[in-house]
């Protein structure tokens, strides 16, 4: 990780970060180079950094989905890219905020209101700064979409990356639809129902003990050629992007182990009810359709697990604040197709030209280069401070051939 921050603190300084130009408020009399911790009432853990010399600047972020079962941490102690981002932002002379949220898993309410709080510490703190953005990595991107979308005023800019822009409803959608049809096509090996599923460990990768994690991911690669080609019907009906067989399997691999990690949390949340429908789902592109569609789970959603959706978070496109998303094109997990939902959400509003979309050639999830994330971030920065509006579409980087490829982010 050394390595990597060495690396982009070099881009950082090619790329130029200009320094605030608006006054902020006077900072009071808080440590250069310090850093503050606190807890709120809801039991999550927040944390300030401040440079030893400040530009008046605040970077909040809000960490991607953790497992229900961890331990409640702090995302310094456990999140590669603010692992990586921390010790540059600092040094070119941002404040960075962070909170664990008061709880794991599917956090986005508490995420909404924990992360906003940190910029309310940081305001009692050291003052109001003269820009602060918002920072945001998978489930994060739709809290600082929310945080962006409702309370403009408090905020300059928002960042969101990889994130389910189209909605949760859409995302928890594709999350189940990956379910019922590895249920259909593989039976029997998942235990339960997608809205009745064990709480197992998942964990795909050889070893002891045995899981289910790896017996999904022995019959996805058995299933990848043997007769009638299963895995492919399934990927086929679900419309999972891959360029590859290997990138077919790894995918499914990673959706369904989403489902077997996270349904039950979810569920937690919403009172039991169901935010999952397919009643009027129509699958298509296999090679029998009719059987798929007559044999395939039905499940119904229920109003109360619809509601919850839309709280958390249906976006509604109105972003008043330069905004800059940066996404895979084949994201296994949270598909590139919602990039194109908030595009019209945007459109509908008249908002579009707040929004500006950068997308990297590349498959998983979050699995982005360091350059590629600092470079959206510093048209962000520009934007705001400057007017410069930064380019959209392929913002690939092609990194030395001796580095190694950029990490799906870790979900279990």
């Amino acid at each position: 990780m050394l390595r990597i921050a060495k690396l982009v603190s070099i881009v950082l300084l090619i790329l130029a970060i200009p320094a605030a130009s608006m006054a902020a408020t006077k900072p009071k009399p808080a440590i250069s180079g310090a850093s503050y911790t606190g807890t709120l009432g809801d039991g999550s853990m927040w944390e300030i950094d401040l440079p030893s010399s400040w530009n008046h600047q605040l970077v909040i972020y809000a960490h991607g989905i953790v497992d229900p079962q961890a331990p409640l941490a702090l995302p310094s102690t456990n999140d590669a890219l603010l692992e990586a981002m921390l010790p540059v932002l600092l040094e070119e002379g941002f404040a960075v905020g962070y909170s664990s949220y008061a709880s794991n898993g599917f956090a986005i309410q508490q995420g909404i209101y924990d992360t906003d709080q940190v910029r309310v510490a940081f305001d009692q703190i050291v003052g109001k700064p003269a820009y602060t953005y918002l920072v945001g990595l998978s489930l994060g991107s739709a809290i600082v979409t929310e945080l962006a979308e409702n309370n403009p005023k408090n905020y300059s800019g928002v960042l969101p990356m990889c994130g389910l822009l189209g909605g949760s409803g859409l995302e928890v959608n594709y999350i189940g639809n990956s379910r019922v049809l590895f249920d259909y096509y593989f039976p029997g090996v998942i235990p339960g129902t997608l809205l009745t599923t064990p709480l197992l460990p998942y964990d795909p990768t050889p070893g002891d003990p045995a899981n289910i994690g790896q017996l999904v991911a022995y019959d996805l690669t058995v299933g990848a050629t043997s007769t009638g080609t299963p895995t492919v019907e399934l990927g086929t009906a679900l419309q999972i992007e891959a360029a590859s067989g290997t990138e077919l399997v790894e995918g499914l691999i990673y959706a369904l182990g989403f489902d077997v990690r996270y349904m039950n949390d979810l569920l937690s949340r919403t009172g039991g009810s169901s935010p999952y429908s397919n009643t009027t789902t129509h699958y298509v592109g296999t090679t029998n359709d009719k059987a798929l569609n007559t044999g395939v789970e039905r499940v119904k959603s229920t109003y109360a697990g619809l509601v919850y959706m839309g709280e958390y978070y249906q976006p509604s496109g109105n972003i008043q604040i330069p905004m800059v998303t940066l996404h895979t094109s084949r994201d296994p997990l949270v598909p590139f197709w919602h990039e194109g939902f908030y595009l019209s959400y945007a459109q509908g509003k008249r908002r579009n030209g707040n929004l500006v979309q950068q997308v990297v050639n590349r498959w998983g999830h979050c699995a982005f280069e360091p350059e590629e994330v600092f470079n959206a971030f510093s048209g962000l920065v520009g934007w705001v401070a400057n007017g410069t509006k930064p380019s959209g579409g392929n913002v690939t980087y092609n990194p030395p051939v001796d580095r190694p490829a950029p990490a799906s982010l870790k979900i279990f």
